[in-house]
């Protein structure tokens, strides 16, 4: 009995009493199951708030390169005018910034 713990329950109503004995390895290993999976828990939500805010920022960072695309084909919509009205005016040879190639 000296690896054992007894724990002795009595029931309020009756009084009847019951006498419970258990391995003190047992207990402590169902303990360190527990605390095992407690931590086990904690480190999942921590990841799992992580991944969401990874996800959050993917999502803000393929908004600003549909942005940044569509930004870019304006500008090569607007060249590709400004080349069609150069040549339209014959001013082909002259350049926009004023520097000669």
């Amino acid at each position: 009995m000296k690896d054992r713990i007894s724990f002795l329950v009595i029931s309020s109503g009756t009084g009847k009493q019951r006498r419970f004995s258990i391995n003190r390895k047992l207990l402590y290993s169902v303990f360190l199951l527990c605390l095992m999976l407690l931590v086990t828990g904690v480190l999942g939500a921590l990841k799992y708030r992580e991944n969401i805010q990874l996800n959050r920022k993917y999502l803000q960072l393929e908004a600003e390169k549909a942005q940044v695309a569509a930004a870019s084909r304006s500008v090569e919509k607007i060249q590709k005018e400004a080349s069609a009205v150069r040549s339209l005016l014959g001013l082909e040879s002259v350049s926009l910034n004023g520097s000669d190639d």
